[in-house]
């Protein structure tokens, strides 16, 4: 493994966060319901998206 693939994966959560926290942004500009699963990932929980639909 490379220093890059190490800096890689130990910044993930965060950047996880942060898109999470735009997302949030996003929806409540837009007046729109922010799903739970969103805010969970934006505050740093466990965070499962529903399972797509068909």
């Amino acid at each position: 493994m490379t220093t890059t693939e190490k800096r890689i994966t130990a910044a993930r959560p965060q950047v996880a966060r942060a898109a999470a926290r735009a997302s949030v942004a996003l929806y409540e500009r837009d007046g729109l319901e922010v799903p739970q699963w969103i805010r969970d990932a934006a505050e740093g929980r466990p965070a499962t998206p529903p399972a797509e639909q068909p």
